[in-house]
């Protein structure tokens, strides 16, 4: 896997924190951007790994199906993301709030993390350096945790929909790539 693979990857990955930190943003949530970037961080590291771990144990399994499974896994879960964005309705300001507390957190980071865990398992099939993906994977996801809650504040707009269903587009064409045999 090259230095572009893992940036184009984090950037895939790092993009459903970008919805969510914008909206949360937006809400008014930017002064707990501190607590969503260490909650999203760490469940951004620690669930590719255990998504690769995963992924090599099943690559035992089906070893000549691998392109093909991690493929439909990414698509599907694309496919999903863009669902999700196209039926979005907004989320009021009392949900926000809740969403920032340390559970409603860790319950929304696990959620986000689902998609961390899908991929991770896609590329986990393959050969991939755990801790150099899971690393690239939080980077990124921190990064656009912080850009999201910044420009969510700014803005005071809802682009949460925009961004999931481009997040859900990206990872189409993560899950295409695989399938494709291109990472």
């Amino acid at each position: 896997m090259t230095i572009i693979d893992l940036v184009i990857i984090g950037i895939v990955i790092g993009s459903n924190n970008l919805a969510v930190a914008l909206a949360l943003g937006a809400l008014g949530q930017a002064s707990k951007r501190y607590r969503v970037m260490l909650v999203f961080g760490l469940f951004e590291f620690w669930v590719p790994l255990i998504g690769i771990w995963l992924g090599a144990e099943a690559a035992r399994a089906i070893a000549l199906q691998t392109n093909f499974i991690g493929g439909v896994l990414l698509f599907g879960l694309g496919l999903l993301g863009v669902i999700g964005a196209i039926l979005n309705r907004r989320k009021d300001e009392k949900l926000a709030r809740y969403v920032t507390r340390w559970r409603g957190l860790i319950l929304l980071a696990a959620g986000l993390s689902i998609d961390n865990l899908i991929v991770s398992f896609s590329l986990g099939l393959g050969k991939v350096e755990p801790l150099t993906l899971a690393s690239t994977i939080a980077f990124f996801s921190v990064l656009f945790t912080w850009l999201g809650m910044r420009l969510g504040r700014e803005s005071r707009r809802n682009w949460e929909r925009t961004a999931k269903f481009g997040s859900g587009l990206l990872l189409m064409g993560l899950g295409v790539a695989s399938f494709l045999g291109w990472f």
